[in-house]
């Protein structure tokens, strides 16, 4: 397999083929959805930006809807499209952009501190763990605290070391959730068992009030399994955590997962929120920003680490479910998936690229190809798909 020439911070390539039906405002937030666009893109975007029929109001809605507006503050700021240039390349509103980012910026900062806490208190008990996603993707893919939109802490445990975990959080304010605290002013469960029944979870929440508006709640989430059970697959935190590397998360030396780990755990993700049950002509549940994640780490990869993702993906039976999450990411950003790994993971029969679940347990197919059923409005019954 030969080795990727990505540059990670531009993981996008030939998108206008994908893009080129798309509304002004949808194919603009495609351009943008990149750490630092390119001089190409940002001149195609600021034709984007002066055209009368660029529906402004839709960038918005659909900026927050993907979680890039943080993103899109910073390209306002950067590139000077608060003004008028002469040309009418103006965004609408741009305070609500750029405060967007310099809001978000400051709630990391405070989940920064936070949670870095955490780290250090369970590094200092010996309890061995890996942060997943989120905080983990900061430092070393997008190189800014501000741009990334982050909601808690996720770690993955090995079940029994939950208990010890519980402890730590418990001594730094947080609770898991379903406990109260009793007139002792100790934690218990509803069942009265102070004890963690670690096995009959693959995810528990742990919670404690936050100290400003913005950060009403401090949420950790520990998960046991890179999958879902609903897969039928496993990858325990037991084997992801034999493989976990050091690196230094919210201002402390803790441990992430391995690449090709870290990348399947993405591929996962984007997978349960493409195939989640959702309404009759709801938009596809899947966050440009998620996908934006995937380009970003796999852009890094090497010839070497693709052989290991692969042979990893092959291990666990996940072929359908990373095929999934790169042939979709590809489309975004051709550059960030080689065509051979593609091929490689390719399962033979690939019309569930096109079908999904709806909340009443139907199995349908999208009318809409992708990416235009990113951008597919709320709607009742009929719209934006076809009965099966």
């Amino acid at each position: 397999m030969k080795s990727t020439t990505n540059d990670p911070a531009h993981p996008g390539g030939g998108l206008a083929a994908a893009a080129a039906d798309l509304p002004p405002h949808a194919r603009l937030l495609l351009l943008l959805a990149v750490p630092a666009p390119d001089p190409a893109r940002r001149a195609e975007a600021r034709t984007l930006l002066s055209r009368p029929d660029l529906d402004q109001g839709a960038l918005l809605r659909e900026a927050a809807r993907h979680r890039l507006m943080p993103l899109l503050g910073r390209h306002v700021d950067r590139y000077g499209w608060e003004r008028d240039g002469g040309d009418g390349a103006v965004v609408f509103e741009p305070w609500l952009f750029t405060n967007s980012l310099l809001g978000n910026r400051s709630r990391n900062l405070v989940l920064s501190d936070e949670f870095g806490h955490v780290l250090r208190e369970l590094s200092t008990d010996g309890v061995p763990h890996a942060v997943r996603r989120g905080f983990s993707l900061v430092n070393s893919v997008y190189h800014d605290t501000g741009v990334r939109v982050i909601g808690d802490l996720d770690l993955f445990l090995a079940p029994a070391d939950v208990p010890r975990a519980q402890r730590v959080l418990e001594r730094l304010g947080y609770a898991r959730e379903g406990q109260s605290e009793s007139a002792d002013g100790a934690n218990h469960t509803e069942s009265g068992d102070h004890s963690v029944d670690s096995s009959e979870a693959l995810q528990l929440t742990f919670l404690k009030p936050g100290s400003r508006p913005s950060v009403p709640e401090f949420h950790v989430d520990v998960y046991h399994d890179v999958f879902e059970r609903r897969t039928g697959l496993s990858l325990p935190a037991t084997t992801v955590l034999a493989r976990r590397t050091p690196e230094s998360v919210c201002g402390t030396e803790t441990s992430v997962l391995g690449r090709a780990d870290g990348l399947l755990d993405l591929c996962t993700l984007l997978y349960e929120k493409a195939t989640a049950p959702r309404g009759t002509g709801a938009p596809l549940g899947l966050p440009i920003g998620k996908i934006l994640d995937a380009a970003l780490v796999a852009g890094r990869f090497t010839a070497t680490t693709w052989r290991e993702f692969t042979d990893l993906v092959q291990d666990v039976g996940a072929s359908h479910i990373a095929y999934h999450a790169l042939h979709f990411t590809s489309v975004l950003y051709p550059a960030a998936v080689p065509a051979e790994v593609l091929h490689a993971l390719r399962p033979g029969n690939v019309d569930y690229l096109e079908e999904y679940t709806s909340t009443e347990g139907r199995e349908r197919r999208w009318s809409v190809a992708f990416p235009a059923r990113l951008f597919v409005p709320d709607a009742g019954p009929g719209d934006g798909d076809v009965s099966p």
